[in-house]
Formats: structure tokens, sequence, C-alpha cells
């Protein structure tokens, strides 16, 4: 009898956490498969499904469009050009008639990955968008990948878990920001700070925790590295309940089974690695706060501003199943199969009858009830919605809460984009959900239970909840709404918009069967389960890759060549070459640029351009569209126009010559006749030093932008230099 009582606790509690999770398959941890070659193999899965985005077919690939050539590739060619030569840039010349680059977040300019893309630069003999287009997909790999590592410690039904992974790492809300890789590459990092703080807490060493601290330092700083301030912003929201969890015992148990948590020692290493954080990535960080507050509209307090793009009740219905409702900048559709996943597991009540070998099932009983626990449920609902309500801006009143008392938080816009966050927890709540579906279809003889919450059966649960989604489809298809965007970019994509129904229905029959068949056939062995999973991920991922791989994107000829800058070249060549005043980014050759992107570049000179209006052609001259000119010397720079300027001016042809220009630091020599004042047509910035003869003078400003500098009579040596400092 005492040899049987071991064995039988030890069997309660494997089916306990079979229900929840809690084990691996029979031979988990004894096989590679689980341990080395699976996470290739999820690593490998974005990269699978963007095919055509990655490897050219005759000569074709799929290329992304919107921001990623205009703004993201052009900056990461120039920043790779000068890393390339040993030079870091500080100071951007060639735009917006110059403009911080190392604060600017479009630029990357501290992201640790860009060390072995100047290595392929080197290599490879320069940089062309299907290289970035490789990059940023791989960023999706590495986010992939982290989910795994996290979601292998919080659920190690290593099933559930490949289930979630595959569907959310290539959900609407990942594919559709491959437009912005630096929003790509700053989320990827959410799921290994996941792991790491989930080691750190549950860590049973000090030893341990120290290792894991180290790692959470370094996710933190490529987080905050990435390049995507807002999403910086946004893990607020994903990591502080997390952490919440921890601290509510009932939550703790049920997610994470027990354990001891040694508090002093986790809290202890998270404000370690915290610390750390800010040491590295404070002077990154402020220096971008500073930056957007002399940037237009992004000083905050501007309400209209935060909330100038709507995302509302119908586009979250339209996320869940019907993305042409739903706008693009926040959509997060991951399948009907995937909703369908998550309904069953939220409103149905199972128990197994006590018929036969009545004990053994009440244990079984007992092991697929264990996630059904009302605290887990209503903590992913109250998650989920206080998310989603947020990103409602303007109609929510919750945003409106934090919008006037939450720190930077009024900075920030498009708040539909928040939903980023939304994927790692909705890629948690899949892997439950799929637990206990394995749950149900292997458990023995299930009936309804008593409880007036669990009346519903899975099979009746899952119809009302396809009956449900079904009428929010044709009601949407059948009034015609859609996104703007699908009238205006997606042309090509209208056709698809019912295809998301027929694929609805494919999703539904195809869980459908497997419940029927079920209560036929017990799906216990792992062959079986795992053709389970093969069924329900090709049905989710056949539903969403028709539009989700084509969102932005049009085909584009591979690049016979790769551009290869030589910057120092550029810009002292940029003296001696006009000026262009297109609106835009940073331009890759000796065009360099005058013109803004809004609301963008700093405020001050947007306001001279909006004040100049009127007189185009002085203002065309001062900027150098005619002859690349840069330098002037005048009498006063007190003028009320451009073109009294431009007069006063006129009188000295010839303000001296160029000694060397690296665009952070200008040496010019000129021989004054009177004293006045030397203008640099390039925007002052916080952190430009100007010395006169080796010794510091003051920079005073030309149109209340441009850098001047007061001279006396005689020969003179000025050195403008761009030195911003750390903090």
């Amino acid at each position: 009898m005492s040899a049987k009582k071991p064995s039988k606790r030890r069997k309660r509690r494997k089916a306990a956490a079979a229900a929840e999770g809690k084990v691996p398959t029979s031979q988990g941890r004894r096989s590679l498969w689980p341990r080395f070659l699976l996470p290739v193999v999820v690593f490998c899965w974005p990269i699978l499904y963007l095919f055509r985005h990655v490897f050219p077919i005759n000569g074709q690939y799929t290329a992304m469009g919107n921001d990623f050539i205009l703004l993201y590739y052009k900056y990461k060619v120039y920043l790779l050009a000068c890393l390339a030569e040993f030079r870091f840039p500080l100071w951007s010349p060639a735009e917006g008639a110059g403009y911080p680059f190392y604060t600017n977040p479009f630029t990357q300019a501290f992201y640790p990955l860009n060390l072995l893309l100047v290595l392929w630069y080197k290599i490879s003999g320069g940089y062309n968008p299907l290289d970035y287009q490789i990059y940023t997909v791989l960023g999706i790999s590495i986010f992939a990948l982290g989910l795994f590592v996290w979601l292998r410690l919080v659920n190690t039904n290593l099933r559930a878990v490949v289930f979630g992974v595959l569907i959310m790492s290539v959900s609407f809300k990942v594919t559709e920001i491959i437009r912005f890789p630096n929003a790509v590459h700053t989320a990827a990092w959410y799921p290994w700070i996941l792991y790491a703080l989930t080691r750190i807490m549950r860590s049973k060493s000090l030893k341990n925790a120290v290792v894991c601290g180290v790692l959470l330092t370094l996710f933190l700083i490529f987080l905050c590295t990435g390049g995507y301030p807002y999403y910086v912003y946004y893990s607020m929201f994903l990591f502080a309940p997390y952490i919440l969890i921890f601290l509510i015992k009932p939550l703790r148990l049920r997610l994470f089974g027990p354990g001891p948590i040694h508090w002093k020692r986790a809290f202890g290493t998270l404000a370690a690695a915290g610390i750390a954080t800010l040491l590295v990535c404070a002077p990154y960080v402020i220096g971008i706060k500073r930056l957007m507050v002399e940037t237009i509209d992004r000083a905050g307090k501007d309400f209209a501003y935060s909330t100038s793009h709507v995302f509302n009740f119908e586009d979250t219905l339209g996320s869940l199943v019907y993305p042409p409702a739903a706008s693009t900048e926040g959509w997060y559709f991951f399948s009907i199969a995937g909703l369908l996943m998550i309904m069953l597991y939220m409103f149905t009540g199972i128990t197994v009858e006590n018929e036969g070998k009545g004990k053994d099932l009440r244990e079984e009983a007992q092991a697929l009830n264990g996630h059904r626990y009302l605290w887990i449920k209503l903590f992913f609902i109250i998650w989920i919605c206080t998310i989603t309500y947020i990103s409602y801006g303007r109609h929510s009143y919750l945003f409106k809460l934090l919008w006037k008392y939450m720190p930077g938080f009024s900075s920030l816009r498009v708040w539909g984009r928040l939903n980023i966050i939304l994927v790692p927890i909705l890629a948690w709540l899949l892997s439950i959900s799929y637990a206990w579906f394995e749950s149900v279809l292997s458990v023995k003889k299930a009936s309804v239970h008593k409880k007036r919450w669990q009346l519903l059966t899975p099979i009746v649960v899952l119809a009302a909840v396809y009956i449900c989604i079904l009428c929010i489809q044709i009601y949407f298809y059948r009034n015609n709404i859609y996104d703007k965007l699908w009238a205006e970019y997606f042309k090509h994509l209208s056709p698809q918009r019912l295809q998301f129904i027929f694929y609805g229905a494919a999703a539904f029959a195809a869980f459908f069967s497997i419940m029927l068949l079920s209560k036929w056939v017990r799906f216990k062995s792992n062959r079986a389960l795992t053709a389970v999973l093969v069924v329900l991920v090709l049905v989710a991922t056949v539903e969403m890759r028709h539009v989700g791989v084509r969102v932005w994107t049009y085909q584009r000829q591979t690049e016979k060549n790769r551009i290869h800058l030589d910057v120092a070249k550029m810009n002292e060549a940029s003296f001696q070459f006009r000026r262009t005043d297109h609106d835009g980014s940073i331009p890759l050759g000796l065009n360099f640029s005058v013109g803004v992107m809004e609301p963008w570049y700093f405020g001050r000179y947007n306001k001279f351009l909006k004040e100049t209006e009127d007189e185009l052609e002085a203002r065309k001259a001062l900027l150098g569209i005619h002859d690349g000119r840069k330098i002037f010397f005048s009498k006063s720079i007190k003028h009320p126009t451009v073109q009294s300027f431009l007069l006063d001016a006129a009188v000295y042809q010839r303000p001296g010559q160029l000694v060397s220009y690296t665009g952070d630091e200008l040496i010019w020599e000129i021989n004054t006749p009177i004293e006045g004042y030397l203008s640099f047509i390039d925007n002052w910035g916080r952190g430009w030093k100007v010395f006169v003869d080796e010794k510091e003078a003051d920079i005073e400003l030309l149109f209340g932008t441009f850098k001047s500098v007061r001279l006396t009579p005689g020969n003179h040596r000025i050195r403008f230099c761009y030195q911003p400092e750390l903090i």
C-alpha cells in the first residue's frame, strides 16, 4: 500500500499539470527535437512564411513600400557607410537643412546588431533594399524564437507552445510593421525580456539570478536602442502587469505553479538590471526626448495631434474577425482558428462523468478543469480589454486620464499601434487555450458541469461563437465597411475581402470535425495530437497569408548592385552642389535636402519655411538651392526678410574658403573687411559650438534657426563643431 501512494500522487500531479501545460510530452526532455531542432524551425518559420520577401524568383521579390525605402533604408545605408569608415555620425547635414543624426530614432544608430550589418556592408561591398528586408524579417525570427523560449518556461506543453508561437509570430500586427524595420527590431525583444523576468522571479540561486539579470540588461538595451520609441513606451503596459502576476498569489500559482520566490533577490536583480540599462541608455533616451521637444508637433500637450488617428470598437471587431474593417495601424488579426481556440477555452465548462472507474475519472476531471479558474480568465480579459480601451484614444476615458497625468503619454500618437503588446499576451493565452483543448480531445468521457456558468459543451460553444463571427463578417461585407486604406493603397487586395468569410468557415469546419471525431476516437498518442496541431496551424496560416504577406507590398526587380557611399567626399563636395527642396528624408547623394517631412524636423525651421512662403526665390538663394552656397557674410543678421539679408550679404561675394567639413565639424577661413557676421546655413541644435581662432564664441541665430557668429575685421579661422553633451 505504501508503495502505491506516491505513485498515485505523482499520477494526480501529472494529470493536473497536463491540462495546464505544465508537463512536456513523454520524451520531450530527453529528445533533441524540442531542445535544439524545434527552436531552429521556429526561427526559420517567419522566413518560410515570408518566402517571397526574402528569396527572389525570376529576378523579382515582394518588396515593402510605405516608409521602408523612403525613410528607414536610406538612414541605414548612410549609417553603415559611416561606420564602415570608422566614423560615428552625430549630425546629419544632408536633410532638413541640418538635423541631429544620433538621436534621430529613425537612424537606429546605437542598435548593437548594426555591427553585423557593417560586417555585411564591408564584405558585400554595399547595401541594398533586399538586404534590409532580410534583416527586417530576421527581426521577426528573433521575436518568434523569443516567444518560444519564454512560453516554454510558463507552459511546457510543447504543442501548445508551438501553436501559440507559429500563429502569433506571423499575425497581421507583426507582418504589417515590416514597413517599419525599427519597430520590428524593437518589438522583437518583448518576449526575451519576459523570458528574463520569469527566470529572475523563479531563480533558485544567486548565481542564476545574476546571469538572468545580465540577460535582462542586454535585452533591455536592445529594446531601448531598437529605434522605435513608441514601442519602448508601450512596453510598460506589458511588463508591469506581467510582474504583477507574481505578486498576486492565486494568479502566480495557477500560471506558474508552486515554488518559492526569493523576493529580495528577485527585485534586487530587477533593480540592478534597470539601473544598468539606464546608465547605458540614458544619454540616448534623454537625447531623443530633448529632440522631440524641439520637433514640430511632438512636444506633447496637443490633444488633437495625439488623437488624429482613430481606432475604435469597430476596428477591434475587424481585427478579430474581418481585417478590412480595421485600421492597419492597430489590427492584429490572428486567424479565426486562433480566435475560436481562445473562445472555446474562455466559455466552455467541461468536467468528467463519475462513471466506471470513478476515482480515476475524478482525477482526470480535476486535471481538465485546471485552467478554468476564473482568476486566470478574468486577468487576461482585464489585461486585453484595458490595452484595447486605451487604444481608442479620444473615445476612451482611460486614455484621457493617462494623457493628462502620465508623463510622456501626451507626446505620442496613432494609439492603435499600442496593440503590438497584445501579440505576446495573445500568444500566451493561445498556448494556454491549446493545452486545455488537447485535454478536451484526450479526456475519456466528458459531460456538462452543473454549475450555472459552466453549462455549455465545446461543440455548442464552437457553433455559437462561429455564428456570431459569421454575422459580424457578413455585416461588414454587405455594408461595404472597410478602412480607407483599402481604397487608397490596398486595391489589389480588395477581392480578398470575401475570402476572410470563406477561410473562417473552413476554420470552423476543421474545429467541428476534430471535435466530432474526438467523440469516437481518443486523441491520446503524440502522433494523433501532432496531426491535430499540423491541421490547425495550416488552416490558420492559409487564413492569414492571402492578405498578411501582401500589405504595403509591390513587386520589385532584384538590385544588381549594392549602394556604397563615400560620406566624407559627399560632405565636402556638397558645398559646390546645389541643394534640393523636395520634401523627404536623408538623400543618398550630393543633393543635400532642405525640404521637410510633416510633421518632422525642427519646429523653428518649419516656422521659418512657413513665414517665408511669400519670398520663395529669395529663400531658395539663401538655402543654396541654386548653387549649393551655405556660407554668407553680412554686416547684420537682424533682417526682417530674406531678401534684405541677401542684399546685405551680396556686398561680400567672397566670404572665405572651406578648409574641411565632416558633417559634424566645419573649418572655414575668412578675411573680414569689417565687423560683421559669418552665417552657416545649417540649423542650430543643442550641442553646437563655435570657435573663432580657437577661442569659443557665442552662436547667434539667423532667422531664428541658422548658425551665425560675430567677427571682428581681419583673418579668422572659424570652427563650428557638434559636441552634444551626454546628459
